[in-house]
């Protein structure tokens, strides 16, 4: 079969990594939510609810300590790897992964992504920031693993769906419940004709990087470093067909040292319209605050791409922000919490699905952290080691 480099969209089988429930106080215990949107009062709950809880292994450590930060975490892995704390599965599958919070549900494939660097089938949409790849590809080179699965989203899944849906009619392989409330349940996929369907359909599609840029691209960067190690060519991922299992599109809310709401009044560019007050109401909108006051910016006769990518490409150098030292926030809440006269905290709203997918299928990069993609898959019940 071609790989990704010609243009097919590869998922392989794969021989996945995982914790012993009899070796953990609980098997939702020592996961983590990905790496990017962990708060510190999480951070501290997680950390205390199991030593061997993956946040000990993915969080950046001291930055002055170079690339060596992550030879604690590596040693780490190694001694769980001993002590049979982790555990190879003895034959390659695909892994269905099933997430249940409420009424909001994951569901997808798990296994080895070919690597596609000529964006061909793997469609990235969103920018990245170079110092959090060299990070996560620290990471990945120190621990020789890939500890967090990225997110891929593709429509109209067909067969390869069909057999998703089958395998769930089954008794699950692992399960799990974490501190959030969340049921986790994965099944194995290894029989060869069902193996075989999967590829086949699978090959017939493109797939949008919905969650994991900084980590695809150190995949990338690892593959081009080590092109003769044919595990470099592969990187662990997550494929949801989002007909068949929707995910949520939510926005990333900025805080702007040095901003100030004068700056917004007095330079917003023409073909903007700036209105006092807070506005529910209006589409393709974005909210300012300085913690007391609030401005409502629209365009003044609307637009097609998401407004994420004019804040960047055009307000934010028009008002003379200082765009290296903003900051990223998953939950308005924690943005607001930061607003001050000298430092606006900026409400977004979420692209559509069609917005990101047209971008993306077009080869246009939407600015980074434009989207937040969910729900994410859990850290630590599936991993790769090379």
């Amino acid at each position: 079969m071609r790989d990704s480099r010609a243009g097919v969209l590869r998922l392989d089988p794969l021989r996945a990594w995982r914790f012993v429930a009899g070796m953990v106080s609980g098997l939702g215990a020592v996961t983590s939510p990905p790496y990017d949107v962990l708060e510190p009062a999480l951070v501290r709950r997680l950390t205390a609810s199991d030593l061997h809880n993956m946040v000990r292994l993915i969080l950046p450590r001291d930055p002055n300590l170079g690339p060596s930060r992550y030879d604690e975490p590596a040693e780490r892995l190694a001694g769980w790897q001993a002590a049979g704390v982790v555990i190879q599965d003895p034959r390659p599958a695909l892994y269905v992964y099933e997430q249940r919070l409420g009424d909001a549900v994951l569901c997808g494939l798990v296994g080895a992504l070919a690597l596609d660097p000529l964006r061909r089938v793997v469609l990235p949409h969103e920018n990245v920031m170079p110092h959090w790849v060299d990070d996560r590809l620290e990471l990945m080179e120190a621990t020789d693993a890939d500890l967090e699965p990225i997110l891929l989203a593709y429509g109209d899944g067909g067969a390869a769906s069909d057999a998703v849906d089958a395998a769930r009619t089954g008794v699950p392989w692992v399960e799990a419940e974490t501190e959030n409330g969340a049921e986790h349940r994965i099944w194995r996929i290894e029989d060869p004709e069902t193996l075989a369907v999967i590829a086949a359909e699978i090959a017939k599609h493109e797939a949008l990087i919905a969650d994991g840029h900084h980590r695809y691209a150190a995949y990338l960067e690892r593959n081009r470093r080590e092109p003769d190690r044919s595990s470099t060519s592969v990187g662990l991922a997550m494929l949801v067909d989002y007909n068949r299992h929707p995910l949520t599109l939510d926005p990333i809310h900025r805080v702007v040292p040095g901003l100030t709401l004068e700056m917004v009044q007095s330079r917003t560019p023409a073909g903007w319209d700036v209105l006092s007050g807070r506005s529910e109401s209006l589409p393709d909108h974005i909210r300012l605050t300085d913690g007391t006051t609030w401005l409502t910016i629209r365009p003044a006769n609307g637009q097609t791409v998401p407004v994420v990518s004019s804040l960047h490409e055009h307000l934010l150098p028009a008002w003379g922000a200082p765009v290296d030292e903003i900051t990223f926030h998953h939950t308005w809440s924690d943005a607001l919490a930061l607003a001050s006269p000298s430092q606006v905290a900026i409400e977004l709203t979420a692209p559509r699905l069609d917005q990101v997918l047209g971008s993306a299928i077009q080869g246009v990069i939407l600015p980074q952290k434009a989207t937040s993609f969910g729900p994410k898959p859990r850290v630590g019940l599936l991993f790769r080691m090379l």
